[in-house]
């Protein structure tokens, strides 16, 4: 086994570690039928939902970080490609059927700021931002697994 494929076999058991525990905040945080703004006020009334919120940015931002900047250039160098950008890589998987879309994935590395800085001032924002966050962690699970079903022995 080389150095690199040493490397991304590291990289997938952190993200293996993320991946599990953005499920489980997800699930905790998201544990009602009908999410709304209301919904969300009740949260953050709370120093347990705020701890969740939290956790769940956190968590969200940490595993898209370590995909994107830690094994997207690993695993187009493995797979014989040039990396380049953070976004060319993006479109690269894209095109690899890896992740569904790559303009989604921009605004994926968008969102974070928007769930720690803004959530204060406009409850109606935050919550739209968390729908999202939650649609895009789904998106972040499935193509984790897509790349990690690529390497057998990562299980």
């Amino acid at each position: 086994m080389t150095g690199l494929n040493i490397r991304i076999m590291q990289i997938l058991f952190v993200l293996n570690k993320a991946d599990i525990l953005l499920q489980d905040v997800t699930r905790r945080l998201f544990n009602k039928t009908e999410l709304n703004p209301i919904w969300l006020q009740k949260i953050l009334n709370t120093p347990e939902g705020i701890d969740r919120l939290e956790s769940f940015s956190s968590k969200f931002s940490r595993m898209q970080d370590t995909f994107t900047d830690k094994l997207l250039p690993l695993f187009l160098k493995l797979s014989g490609e040039i990396p380049a950008t953070a976004i060319d890589n993006l479109h690269r998987l894209e095109q690899l059927q890896i992740i569904n879309n790559a303009d989604a994935w921009v605004d994926m590395r968008l969102l974070r700021n928007k769930l720690v800085h803004e959530y204060v001032e406009n409850i109606e924002e935050l919550f739209n931002h968390l729908l999202l966050a939650k649609k895009l962690s789904a998106e972040l699970h499935n193509s984790f697994h897509k790349i990690k079903s690529k390497f057998p022995n990562s299980n």
